[in-house]
């Protein structure tokens, strides 16, 4: 069986290392491999926050953790800081701990009936509290991707194509560089051919569409097949520069991701080992890209000449046929959303552990319309529930202060699934029986804290005058385990060595 990848960066790699580790092991199997590359062609660089299922994907590879954050200008991560989104001067933490079992069953009802002095965060995970002392999330001891708590990471994307594509190499699969001038189909509308601009003409049996927004192989965002979601996420741009670290100063990036609300969208903050990365994720029909700009450079405190900008144009939707025929477009040529949480690895991880499961057994099924239906419904329907919560984080955001959020934060964005969630919320909190789908990265617990951290709540339960419940036990737990935790730039040292 032939594959051909179209496209390397992230998801092609990601897809290239998913495939080999599944149906080859580590060396050259039943399935060949070939992955095509445009050097030409630049990255978008997308995916330098994580969620914690990165630990699980490169363990899955066989990459060690000190290798990966050593070539990958990699940092830890506990989670994400909401800044801004309910007023200006509110902050809110999205944490990866929270503490379960039945002692905290009926902590966030608790809480809502408190006077909610503490922030929910602050009572039912300890990871806010090891970031105000600035702690790593596990010891440099501990065995690659163990700890007694989740976490995740940051890191330089294209560098982490890079190591994916050393790493897959090594175990057999083959590289090749050359820009795509023609797709030639057959009758069905099956592709046979791709043709080189060299003249080259690469044949495979299964063509897997990583191109990115250009959607070579596949229908892309002016297809037929395309499912717009623009009406429930307005922002449709980002414009993002690089800050190096200042050398004078102590080596101690931050271990989670900020994200800023602005007058048009939002900021992120994100620290590397050697520098930090800013970008500005904003909607085009209420601010200008040169404002935007400013508006971050103004974030930052800098001038716009002082920084090398960027800017992305991007669609918010997903194909809904990412497998058709013998094409299976995976990445941003399959769909998009924006990077609020930190998903867009995940998805391309997510479609291609999806596409080995329902991998074709011979050269006949290639183009087997019940493996490709089944591929697309789960890959569909992931993306439509992380569609949910980052349509949340507007939904129950108080901010009204621009256009921008007073036409964000309408209900009439809502997409319906969410809407009925909030109508069972007001009823009562959130909880697991919500939730049916088996592989969903976010559930009820990761509402919670969006929810709550918002400011939002269930209209039959009022604040009281009590303290929040389970303050002290939430306090001696954090304490235990910081007792043992090194500081974030200490641990980044001892796992990668000297860093400069």
């Amino acid at each position: 069986m032939r594959v051909l990848i179209v496209g390397g960066g992230s998801a092609g790699w990601i897809t290239a290392a998913n495939l080999q580790a599944s149906l080859n092991g580590q060396g050259r199997g039943p399935v060949t491999l070939t992955l095509l590359e445009d050097p030409e062609t630049p990255r978008i660089g997308v995916g330098e926050a994580t969620i914690p299922t990165m630990r699980d994907m490169l363990h899955r590879f066989g990459l060690s953790e000190a290798e990966f954050l050593r070539a990958c200008d990699g940092t830890f991560k506990h989670g994400i800081r909401f800044d801004d989104w309910s007023a200006p001067g509110s902050s809110y933490f999205h944490p990866f701990q929270r503490h379960l079992g039945p002692r905290w069953s009926g902590a966030v009802a608790e809480w809502l009936m408190s006077d909610r002095d503490t922030p929910f965060a602050d009572l039912v995970s300890v990871q806010p509290h090891l970031i105000r002392q600035g702690l790593g999330p596990r010891t440099a001891d501990a065995a690659d991707f163990g700890g007694d708590i989740p976490y995740a990471y940051h890191m330089d994307a294209e560098m982490f194509a890079d190591t994916l594509a050393q790493h897959c190499v090594s175990r057999g699969v083959r590289h090749i560089e050359g820009r795509v001038a023609e797709v030639l189909r057959d009758g069905a509308d099956h592709v046979h051919t791709v043709v080189l601009n060299d003249g080259r003409r690469l044949q495979a049996d299964l063509y897997v569409d990583c191109t990115g927004f250009r959607a070579v192989l596949s229908s892309g965002v002016t297809g037929a097949g395309w499912i717009d979601q623009s009406g429930h996420l307005l922002c449709d741009r980002a414009v993002t520069f690089r800050v190096p670290m200042d050398a004078a100063k102590p080596f101690a990036p931050q271990p989670f991701t900020r994200a800023r609300a602005l007058s048009a969208g939002w900021c992120w903050d994100i620290g590397l080992r050697s520098r930090r990365g800013r970008g500005y994720v904003y909607s085009s029909a209420h601010i200008s890209a040169q404002a935007a700009e400013e508006e971050l450079c103004a974030d930052e405190g800098g001038r716009r000449a002082e920084y090398d900008m960027r800017h992305i144009k991007f669609h918010v939707g997903r194909l809904a046929e990412p497998w058709s025929g013998n094409v299976v477009a995976i990445g941003l040529s399959a769909g998009f959303l924006e990077p609020l949480e930190s998903t867009g690895l995940y998805l391309a991880d997510y479609a291609a552990r999806v596409l080995a499961q329902m991998f074709p057994p011979d050269v006949t099924a290639a183009t087997n319309s019940a493996l490709a239906r089944r591929h697309n419904q789960l890959v569909g329907e992931v993306h439509d529930e992380i569609l949910d919560f980052i349509v949340a984080h507007y939904a129950v955001a108080a901010r009204r202060d621009t256009p921008f959020w007073q036409d964000a934060t309408d209900p009439a964005r809502h997409t319906e699934r969410l809407a009925h969630l909030l109508e069972l919320w007001q009823l009562r909190p959130p909880s697991f029986a919500d939730f049916s789908h088996r592989f969903p990265p976010f559930g009820h617990v990761n509402y919670e804290f969006v929810l709550m951290g918002s400011g939002w709540g269930p209209a039959g339960l009022v604040s009281g005058n009590r303290p929040a419940p389970q303050m002290a036990a939430s306090v001696a737990h954090a304490k235990r385990i910081a007792r043992d935790l090194p500081r974030h730039g200490a641990l980044l040292q001892s796992l990668v060595g000297k860093l400069n």
